[in-house]
């Protein structure tokens, strides 16, 4: 029977791709972004998954497939080591929480959507206006992620057991490979995939190549790099 599939979004809230358009996951908006209030006591990116586990719990009540995108990923990986039990196969899309963001890069909104994008082109239209835009950023600040650093989770990573598939844009700006090559030296089932021609937001740049890789992950498992025939 096939797993329920829940996605956890980026800094820049929920929006849709065709990735997200083919796969139809579950899609919970953190709190505090995309208008959403923010709620006392959680301003943590460990916080934030042990949120994640109580919508699972709540929403969906069993063992799930989960998609982290980014900030997101950061939040996966704690759901991950916190509630084990409630995540089957993990997909981390360029994972933040491993390394410092470029502080330049961080100050500049418009030079830093210019680093998400290989084709910028490809992007679906996003009706978020200015306000909710900013507020999503300063969410960073509220969770203790803005210069995307988790020392925490960084001496807690390998308590990950899911099975678990690592994506890497070959023209991330914003996350660099060090931090890719990190986790997949201490998750000992995980696989590293770098995705030709993409920036740090895979779906959009390479949407039917990330749908081909998780797709296959999630489907086979260890055995999604072994060629069908």
């Amino acid at each position: 029977m096939k797993r329920p599939l829940i996605y956890l979004h980026p800094a820049g809230g929920v929006r849709p791709t065709p990735v997200l358009e083919k796969l139809k996951p579950h899609q919970p908006v953190f709190p505090g972004f995309d208008g959403t209030a923010t709620l006392p006591g959680l301003n943590s990116r460990r916080g934030l998954g042990k949120w994640v586990g109580e919508f699972i719990d709540r929403q969906i009540g069993q063992p799930c497939d989960v998609i982290g995108c980014s900030f997101g990923g950061a939040v996966a990986l704690w759901l991950a080591i916190q509630r084990p039990e409630l995540v089957d196969h993990l997909v981390l899309e360029c994972p933040a929480g491993l390394q410092t963001i470029d502080a330049k890069l961080r100050a500049d909104p418009a030079e830093f959507r210019k680093a998400l994008f290989v084709h910028p082109e490809k992007a679906l239209p996003v009706s978020k206006t200015k306000e909710v835009e900013a507020e999503n950023r300063r969410m960073l600040t509220h969770y203790g992620a803005e210069d995307g650093r988790d020392s925490e989770l960084i001496e807690r990573v390998a308590e990950v057991k899911s099975q678990t598939l690592i994506l890497h844009g070959t023209e991330d700006r914003i996350i660099g490979r060090e931090s890719a090559q990190l986790l997949r030296s201490r998750l000992p089932r995980s696989f590293l995939v770098y995705v030709w021609d993409a920036a740090h937001n895979i779906e959009v740049d390479q949407p039917e190549r990330m749908l081909g890789l998780v797709g296959a992950f999630l489907e086979r498992s260890d055995a999604f790099v072994v060629p069908r025939g």
